[in-house]
């Protein structure tokens, strides 16, 4: 299981005004599954917190915000965490599988693209 996602927690996206969260979950351990990318919206003008799940079928995760207002990820259990979430695909957050690190700058552009379901 990923790190990130332990002891019953998962990592929170907390954003401020109204956006998009996208989402992109890929790396396949099984070849039938394909990657798949997502986005969720809210048009609320203060805080929403956005729960990320995974799938065991995935490896690595990706997400960005494309919100009017700031972004951050929260982690909690061993301990709290905050870190800037990125603003696109190829500046995105990542939670590489098997890893409690959080990486910013990751470039999945090309993945996230290729996979539709609002990638791009």
């Amino acid at each position: 299981m990923s790190l990130n996602f332990r002891d019953g927690f998962a990592p929170i996206v907390t954003t401020s005004g109204p956006g998009n969260l996208h989402y992109f979950s890929y790396g396949s351990g099984v070849s039938a599954d394909v990657p798949v990318a997502g986005m969720v919206s809210t048009a609320k003008e203060g805080d929403t917190n956005f729960i990320l799940g995974f799938s065991y079928n995935y490896r690595d995760y990706a997400f960005y915000w494309d919100g009017e207002g700031p972004a951050f990820l929260r982690r909690t259990g061993q301990e709290t965490v905050f870190e800037p979430v990125g603003n696109s695909w190829s500046n995105a957050s990542g939670l590489p599988w098997g890893s409690s690190e959080v990486i910013l700058g990751l470039n999945v552009a090309t993945q996230a693209a290729a996979a539709g379901n609002n990638g791009g």
